[in-house]
C-alpha cells in the first residue's frame, strides 16, 4: 500500500469538490476527482501537479459506474482511500406543489442515492485503510428545512441521518463518518440556481441580499475544504458547520422549535 494518503471526491469538477481536491493536493495527498462533466474535469486537472491527480467520469445515480471508478482510483492510490468525500449534489428550488416529479426524483437520486451508492462501493477500500473517513455534504437546510427547498431539505436531512447511523455501524470497521453542513457557499451551482430562480424571495436573498455576518453570509468554497480537513483530523466530531454559526439553528431547535422556524422564515421570505 502506498504511503501517500488519498482522497476520492464525487462532484469534483468544480466548486467545493475541486477546492477540496486542491487543498488536499497542496498538503501532499493523492486526489481523485470524479464528475459527470468530463470537460470541467479536464480544466480542473490543469491546476494540479503531475502525478497528484486522477480523474474520471462518474454519474453518481448509476450504481454500476462506481466500481470502475473506485478501481481506477485504487490503482492510482496504491490500494488505499483515506477519505471518501461524497460531495456530488444538486439544488433545484421551487414551490413544493409546483415541482415536477422528475425533478423531485432527480434530487433524491443524486443527493441521497448517490451518497449511498458511493459509500457502499468505497467500503472495501476504506476497510483496508487505517483511520479512514467517509464524509458527505449535507447542508444548513438539514438544521431546519427551507421553504422553496423542501425536497432538497429532505435529501440533506437524509444525508445527516445516514451519517449519524453509519457512525455507529462503521465502528465495527474502524471507519469514521462525518458530514459538512454548509450555509451559503460561493460556487457555480449557487450562482446558477440563483439566476434560474430570479424573482423568488429565496433566490433574491441568496446572492443579492445576503447578510454580511451570521450563518448565511457568503463563504468561499475553500471553507469547505478546510472543514473536510478538520473532519479528518478530528475523530470526535460528526457534524461540521460552515460557518460554525450554522450549528446554532440545531441548538436553538432543540429548545425552541418556533424560534428556529422564525429564523428560517426571516431569512427566506422577509428580506427586502
Amino acid at each position: 500500500m502506498s504511503t501517500k494518503k488519498a482522497i476520492f471526491i464525487t462532484g469534483g469538477g468544480g466548486g467545493m469538490g475541486l477546492e477540496t481536491g486542491r487543498y488536499f493536493a497542496e498538503r501532499g495527498w493523492l486526489v481523485g476527482l470524479f464528475d459527470l462533466d468530463e470537460k470541467i474535469l479536464a480544466e480542473a486537472a490543469t491546476s494540479f501537479v503531475a502525478g497528484s491527480l486522477v480523474t474520471g467520469k462518474l454519474d453518481v445515480t448509476n450504481e454500476a459506474e462506481f466500481a470502475p471508478a473506485i478501481e481506477k482510483f485504487s490503482a492510482f492510490s496504491g490500494g488505499r482511500m483515506d477519505v471518501l468525500f461524497n460531495n456530488a449534489g444538486i439544488a433545484p428550488g421551487g414551490w413544493f406543489d409546483e415541482m415536477s416529479s422528475d425533478t423531485i426524483r432527480q434530487i433524491i437520486e443524486v443527493n441521497v442515492m448517490g451518497v449511498i451508492y458511493g459509500t457502499r462501493a468505497a467500503l472495501p477500500l476504506l476497510k483496508l485503510t487505517d483511520n479512514a473517513l467517509c464524509v458527505s455534504t449535507s447542508s444548513s437546510v438539514a438544521t431546519f428545512g427551507h421553504g422553496l427547498r423542501a425536497v432538497y431539505s429532505a435529501s440533506k436531512f437524509a444525508v445527516k441521518g445516514l451519517t449519524e447511523a453509519l457512525s455507529l455501524e462503521f465502528e465495527r470497521f474502524d471507519i469514521r463518518t462525518a458530514d459538512i453542513l454548509p450555509g451559503c457557499i460561493d460556487t457555480p451551482m449557487l450562482r446558477r440556481e440563483s439566476a434560474k430562480g430570479a424573482g423568488r424571495p429565496f433566490e433574491e436573498a441568496m446572492l443579492d441580499n445576503l447578510p454580511k455576518e451570521g450563518p448565511y453570509r457568503l463563504m468561499p468554497a475553500t471553507a469547505i475544504a478546510e472543514a473536510v480537513w478538520a473532519a479528518y483530523e478530528n475523530s470526535d466530531q460528526i457534524h461540521f458547520y460552515v460557518p460554525e454559526e450554522v450549528g446554532n439553528t440545531d441548538r436553538m431547535k432543540a429548545v425552541d422549535i418556533q424560534a428556529a422556524r422564525e429564523e428560517a422564515r426571516s431569512f427566506l421570505f422577509d428580506r427586502g
